[in-house]
């Protein structure tokens, strides 16, 4: 069985490295049962201009597509170009954007849904039989095409054979995304991160494996994707003792609660080797419904100076354009998120994502909350500001953005 697996890569100056976590999972869990596996990075800049030859002269069993909102045009343009050239080549779409895909315009693609490992090797087994299962689908209902087109999650444990790098090499080597964990235990209204009902843990004897072989590859800074580091108070400190013991030269940034915070924690981020810390703050206003944001203001006000005092680097995270705040309130929050002394401060430009909460608003003018979006799906319009408002809000966040980032280089060197 021959498998490609395509990975679509950007923002290399930022992110250098052309491997998505997702291929680099799905690759080491095929080549633990022997499956044969070519990961195939493709710039996303530059997708238009991609050799489909390359794929297409292999004699792949099947090709493999990672599908996210930010590569869905890359997804549906390399899919049409690999099956106008050979029509009967087996292509699988899988990832977080499979499920608002419109299927009709595609043919006899497969698409997987929710966790992909073990799904996939089920896809090849059914492939390599020559597809005879006749309940395939209905035994698998994670999977499907436009003939089978019921499908649901499946929320079982990760599937999780070898630990990354035990098969599957790759020469970039500055950077990594890396994962402990999956789905979030809080739920925020406006985030994509709630995929699961319950977070899935990746055992720890696992990570403790890949955290010795990222030490022992030398890679040079790492991302840890999960939503909240570790997913628990607790195993966020194995794991960041994990990071101290086996891989002391590798930077690490990492998303994290305020609620994580105390004494021993501190210890343990000031013995790390962190680059930066984001925690996400959102916003004050109180105007903001609470089931948008879920943040521990008694954690965020009396926990997050403590990084600042000693000496961790963490970016506090607002966001603009969350329904129910204005001007006002975005300058009260920015003023308050200043107070606090972070290393930086970012504030994003609201994404509604489909399938959350915050999507249900979106063009219901009945309900006294709406919102409406742009092309890119950002937020444009809502109940408690106009288009107008939204764009002087969007600017006076990225001025006092560089205003404070600048301020603290400055104060930086100084220190020096």
């Amino acid at each position: 069985m021959k498998v490609a697996l395509i990975s679509f890569y950007s923002r290399q100056i930022e992110y250098p490295n052309r491997y998505s976590l997702s291929v680099l999972r799905l690759a080491e869990y095929l080549k633990s049962y022997e499956i044969n596996v070519d990961i195939i990075p493709i710039d996303l800049k530059e997708y238009e201009n991609f050799d489909v030859y390359n794929v297409i002269n292999n004699n792949y069993d099947l090709v493999g597509i990672s599908n996210f909102s930010w590569v869905n045009h890359a997804t549906i343009d390399i899919d049409k170009k690999l099956k106008e050239i050979n029509p009967n080549l087996e292509i699988v779409i899988g990832g977080p954007e499979v499920e608002v895909m419109d299927i009709n315009q595609f043919d006899k693609e497969y698409f997987i849904i929710g966790e992909g490992e073990e799904a996939l090797k089920r896809l090849c087994d059914y492939i390599k039989d020559g597809k005879k299962d006749k309940n395939f689908f209905n035994n698998n209902i994670n999977i499907f095409n436009k003939e089978n087109v019921y499908h649901e999650k499946v929320e079982d444990a990760i599937q999780i054979k070898n630990p990354l790098f035990t098969n599957t090499y790759i020469d970039d080597r500055d950077f990594l995304w890396y994962e402990t964990c999956r789905g979030c235990a809080y739920n925020c209204g406006y985030c994509g991160h709630k995929t699961r009902h319950k977070v899935a843990y990746i055992p720890l004897d696992i990570v403790e494996q890949e955290i010795k072989n990222i030490g022992r590859l030398g890679f040079k800074q790492i991302f840890v994707i999960d939503p909240n580091f570790a997913g628990s108070k607790k195993r966020a400190k194995v794991v960041l003792s994990y990071f101290n013991k086996y891989a002391p030269n590798t930077k690490i940034g990492l998303y994290f609660r305020p609620e994580f915070i105390d004494s021993e924690m501190i210890e343990l981020l000031k013995n790390a080797n962190i680059s930066q810390i984001r925690i996400g703050i959102q916003t004050t206003n109180i105007n903001v419904p609470q089931w948008l944001r879920s943040n521990n203001m008694y954690s965020v006000i009396n926990e997050l100076p403590k990084l600042s005092e000693n000496n961790i680097p963490w970016r506090a995270e607002l966001i603009t354009g969350l329904p129910g705040d204005d001007f006002e309130g975005l300058k009260n929050s920015i003023d308050f998120v200043c107070s606090l002394n972070p290393t930086e401060f970012y504030s994003y430009h609201l994404t509604i994502i489909p399938n959350t909460p915050l999507y249900n608003l979106k063009d219901n003018f009945s309900n006294n909350l709406w919102i409406t979006t742009d092309e890119a799906n950002r937020a444009y319009e809502c109940s408690s500001y106009s288009h107008e408002e939204l764009l002087e809000m969007l600017e006076y966040a990225k001025e006092k953005e560089e205003e404070y980032n600048l301020k603290e280089i400055k104060i930086k060197k100084i220190r020096r």
